[in-house]
């Protein structure tokens, strides 16, 4: 069967030679793309949160698994590597004996320059031969998807 003209098939396939392309440049960093995520996401929403009462509620695994569509088990797993790595760390959740909220170190904050930096690379490479008006429709067209399947 000639895959060419699946819609699914063609993203999927985008997506995942997207995140072997990232991982193998962030090898040498000893980090994964889905640890990068995860680090992006805590470093967004930390500078995001205005307040101790944000934080709390931004910060936590179960707040990071629903904006990253991951479960709960798997989240808490890569929180654990990235502890273990010294990418991050945890503190009690004041409001919630049960909860833990996540942030990261300086070492993981002082690396997020490099980590973008391959992440642009990866995404020049991808696109390569795009002008600047086919990567905005691409990324119109991948955010109206996004949304779609968001509702």
């Amino acid at each position: 069967m000639d895959y060419s003209n699946n819609l699914g098939y063609l993203v999927n396939k985008a997506a995942r030679m997207t995140k072997w392309d990232l991982n193998h440049s962030l090898a040498e960093l000893g980090i994964t793309s889905t640890q990068w995520g995860l680090i992006r996401d805590i470093c967004i929403n930390e500078k995001m949160c205005g307040n101790d009462e944000e934080r709390l509620l931004k910060l936590t695994p179960a707040a990071i698994a629903e904006r990253l569509r991951a479960d709960r088990p798997t989240v808490s797993c890569m929180v654990e590597k990235l502890v273990k790595q010294g990418w991050a760390y945890r503190i009690s959740n004041p409001k919630d004996g049960r909860s833990q909220i996540i942030l990261l170190t300086d070492k993981a904050k002082g690396l997020i320059p490099k980590l973008e930096h391959l992440s642009e690379s990866t995404l020049e490479k991808a696109t390569k031969g795009f002008g600047e008006n086919e990567v905005e429709q691409l990324k119109q067209y991948l955010m109206r998807m996004i949304e779609n399947l968001d509702s």
